[in-house]
Order: C-alpha cells, then structure tokens, then sequence
C-alpha cells in the first residue's frame, strides 16, 4: 500500500478507537495527540525504506533515510511483530514522557498509535509481498495464503487507487458524521 492509503486508514482507526473510548472527561489535547501519532504511526513501519513518507514529515530525515538506505531493508523488522513490540515499548517510553498539564490521555494514546502502527502492517499482508510477520523468519505472510495469493493486491495501482484508497477515504468520512455529536462534545468541553 502507498502511504497515503496508510495514513488514512492508521488515522480512521485511531480516531475509531479513540471515539469508541472516550467520554466527556478525554480532552481536544488527547484527540489532537491521537490524530498526530497516528499520522506519523500509520508509516512508521516503512522507516526501513529511504524514499519512505515519513522522512520527509521528519527534521534531517531525507538524510536520515539516505543513510540508513544500506543497512535496512524494506520489509523487514519493522513489518513484523518484533518491530511491533519494539515500536510498541519506546512508544510507551516516549508518553511517560508527557507532563500531566498537557491534559493527554497516554494509554489511549498509547493504544491509538498502536492500533494505525498494526493497520499499516495487515494492510500489507493483503499485498502481494505480504510482511514478515515472525521475523527473523523470513516466509512472508500474506492475506490470503497460498495458493490464493494471486488475488492480492498490486501496491499503487489501480485497485488500490479507485477501490481501496477511496473506501477508506468514504468509511473515515461516514464515522465521522456518523460520530460527530460525540466528537463535537470532545472538541468543545
């Protein structure tokens, strides 16, 4: 998938979590953390990659990328469930971090970042690469499993423009209509 459509889908899910356990008391700081970790989480696992889209988000990153260039490789271990782990802990690490007086909710936090970070990695299970989801084994796994893996999906192409990056883009306008009074009561408390 591209980063667009990693993107949309990892915020549609954060803000879907979010939304599903909030009440009156989660601040418009803990939406606003949620929407911005999920926008940055929902590409992390493509950081092994130098022309990956969250370089350019990061200061020094093109540098950064173009460096690392010869040490990663593409899908490796941050496509796998010991990048999830890893991410998952520094994460945690990183929102200890955050004063009280931010009014930031870490555990749901917490939670929304690693639930855009998962949907980056499922969405490319149903790609035709598939991820390596027990790394350091290297079998890539893929939704659906051999021998149906050749209705998978072709990363940037046509299916995934026209069909999938348009649904996606259609069911995170809809939870949000569908949402909005409990989101407008979170902005506005």
């Amino acid at each position: 998938m591209t980063g667009k459509t990693h993107q949309v889908l990892g915020m549609a899910t954060a803000l879907s979590y979010f939304v599903s356990q909030s009440d009156v008391k989660y601040s418009p700081a803990t939406m606003g953390a949620v929407l911005v970790a999920a926008h940055l989480t929902s590409v992390l696992p493509d950081i092994d990659q130098p022309a990956a889209q969250i370089w350019a988000e990061l200061p020094f990153g093109k540098t950064i990328g173009k460096i690392s260039d010869p040490i990663l490789k593409h899908r490796n271990i941050t496509h796998s469930a010991v990048g999830f782990i890893l991410i998952g802990t520094g994460l945690f690490y990183l929102f200890k971090l955050f004063p009280d007086y931010w009014g930031i909710d870490r555990r749901v936090l917490l939670i929304a970042s690693l639930i855009a970070y998962c949907s980056h990695l499922v969405a490319d299970m149903f790609t035709q690469e598939g991820i390596p989801l027990f790394f350091p084994y290297k079998r890539m796994i893929g939704i659906p499993p051999k021998p149906f893996d050749g209705i998978r999906i072709m990363t940037g192409k046509w299916f995934e423009n026209l069909v999938i990056f348009p649904a996606v883009n259609l069911f995170f306008i809809i939870f949000i209509i569908l949402n909005w009074s409990k989101i407008k009561m979170i902005l506005l408390r």
